[in-house]
């Protein structure tokens, strides 16, 4: 039988139950973060989440917004990180359906200025396929962001070397498409097992909420994902025609 596995984000309802996931399968590539930026992101619906009919979480991924003082002295979001990407059921390809819902629920409800930007542990080869297939690129980060980001992440956690990387908007209508993909084709199966699921975004604002917004997007183009403009950032590209 095919088992369902719904596609949402986050309500300040789902705290203990996101807690409990990230506590329950700790990974050395994934950071704890201080748990009342967790608290904070749970209730603005930053969290994205895939679960089963009984509401076990499988999959969760978090943004994190990154502010920038400008030039009058006002604090203003200028990135945001995309992290805390866990995959608890493997075998049937959650990853692309967990970032692209993440990035775009980010991107239409909290859009940064200037682009998404990402960390991910030298050596965690996996992480860095799955992101750069869905096409980000290798980023020279700006001066003190990595200070800001490690302020979000628990003590002792965060120690590892890692790799930066961006997602712009040239990448945003691909993502896109993604979820109109999965949503017409919702079937996923682990060819090792022959175990299917079915993907439900019956609870998923992106599809509930803001499909004609996605759809839009899908059809635009803002450029090369393979050789970003770094000079243009997201928010500008947010409204366009």
């Amino acid at each position: 039988m095919t088992k369902k596995l719904f596609v949402r984000f986050s309500t300040a309802q789902d705290e203990k139950a996101i807690f409990d996931f990230y506590n329950q399968n700790k990974h050395e590539f994934v950071f704890q973060r201080d748990p009342e930026v967790w608290k904070e992101r749970i209730a603005s619906g930053a969290v994205t989440l895939i679960h089963d009919e009984n509401g076990k979480i499988v999959a969760s991924s978090i943004s994190y917004p990154i502010t920038q003082k400008d030039a009058n002295g006002n604090e203003v979001h200028q990135w945001t990180e995309l992290g805390s990407a866990r995959v608890q059921l493997d075998g049937i390809g959650l990853a692309k359906t967990l970032v692209s819902a993440m990035v775009l629920r980010a991107y239409l409800l909290e859009p940064p200025n200037d682009r998404f930007v990402l960390e991910i542990v030298v050596g965690n080869s996996h992480s860095k396929h799955v992101f750069t297939k869905m096409g980000a690129t290798p980023f020279d980060i700006p001066p003190g962001l990595h200070e800001k980001v490690k302020a979000t992440v628990a003590p002792g956690s965060g120690q590892a070397a890692v790799e930066w990387f961006q997602m712009g908007p040239e990448v945003m209508p691909e993502l896109a498409k993604n979820i109109l993909d999965s949503h017409k084709n919702p079937i996923v199966k682990n060819k090792k097992t022959g175990e299917e699921y079915e993907l439900d975004f019956s609870r998923c604002v992106l599809i509930s909420q803001f499909r004609k917004e996605v759809q839009d997007l899908s059809a635009k183009n803002f450029g090369d994902v393979k050789n970003p403009d770094l000079k243009q950032g997201l928010k500008s590209f947010k409204n366009k025609p």
